[in-house]
């Protein structure tokens, strides 16, 4: 009797720990970009799936010595399914001068579907102002 219910302690705590960790996935996800894939390419796309009520930072390298700038209000594909709750530039963590620092915009999950994150790189001065580089995130809520 004793060895049964060994048996059945074990089992179970297995059976408990095996799904724990499925029920409780990650409920933030980050998506980054550092300074230099900025600077080397002119369009990033990166892909996430989020379940409803996740929130997603995404982290763009940006550096404040310069003219250039991430559009802060970025576009949302379709707004019922994403929405943007947050911005914000992180300052360098180096102190030598020119240093890139990160914008950091926090979105939150609303419902099912698919939609698009986007924003631009782009020089406040001058004349023009065609980004020097496109970002989009590709976003699968479920």
């Amino acid at each position: 009797m004793r060895l049964l219910l060994a048996v059945a302690v074990l089992v179970a705590s297995m059976a408990a720990g095996c799904t724990f960790a499925s029920r409780n996935p990650p409920t933030r996800k980050t998506l980054e970009v550092p300074m230099g894939d900025v600077l080397k390419q002119s369009a990033i796309t990166q892909d996430v799936t989020l379940a409803v009520g996740n929130t997603l930072r995404v982290k763009l390298g940006s550096n404040y010595s310069t003219p250039y700038r991430w559009m802060i209000a970025t576009k949302i594909g379709d707004s019922s399914i994403v929405k943007q709750t947050g911005h914000e530039f992180v300052q360098p963590t180096s102190d030598a001068l020119g240093a890139p620092g990160m914008q950091v915009w926090t979105f939150t999950a609303l419902k099912p579907g698919t939609t698009t994150i986007s924003t631009s790189y782009s020089s406040f001065v001058g004349k023009d102002n065609k980004p020097a580089c496109t970002y989009t995130a590709n976003v699968t809520v479920q």
